[in-house]
């Protein structure tokens, strides 16, 4: 049966946050040595149209419109079926 500590230490894959610490370190270190290079989308300003496109749907999407309904009612002549 396991303890209290066995559980908190239990890992199904043997990582334990030690070892993703360094994982997570090594993968820093790996993307601070690549240059940056501008994708074409940010070259041509694509990039920049579809953000604000992104932005303004949230933006509509989580606004609530509220119309003014107004009831047509007829004057009944007595020949409308029930």
């Amino acid at each position: 049966m396991r303890t209290t500590e066995d559980q908190r230490n239990y890992s199904p894959d043997g990582l334990d946050e030690a070892s993703i610490d360094l994982l997570i370190a090594d993968v820093e270190d790996e993307l601070a040595e690549l240059p940056f290079v501008p994708t074409s989308a940010l070259l041509d300003g694509t990039a920049r149209t579809q953000r604000y496109r992104r932005i303004e749907s949230r933006v509509l999407g989580g606004t609530v419109r509220v119309l003014r309904v107004q009831a047509t009612t007829s004057t009944p002549f007595g020949t409308e079926a029930a």
